[in-house]
């Protein structure tokens, strides 16, 4: 497993919900942890299946803005 740290524009509460159940849904993503405070994204996830620019496609595709 590996785990990647992403800087996000602010997210509210509920954002940070939806954006946590659809990165679990990704194929490969082992735990994810949306700190709306911090506006961090951890992702920790199997590389054998995905990999950081696969997840950090998802997190923009979402309507995420990354830093």
């Amino acid at each position: 497993m590996e785990t990647t740290i992403f800087d996000v524009d602010v997210l509210s509460l509920a954002q940070a919900v939806s954006l946590s159940n659809f990165l679990h849904s990704k194929p490969g993503v082992d735990d994810v942890i949306v700190d709306a405070e911090g506006s961090k994204i951890t992702v920790t996830y199997d590389p054998a299946t995905t990999d950081r620019t696969t997840i950090k496609n998802s997190i923009i595709s979402a309507g995420v803005l990354l830093h």
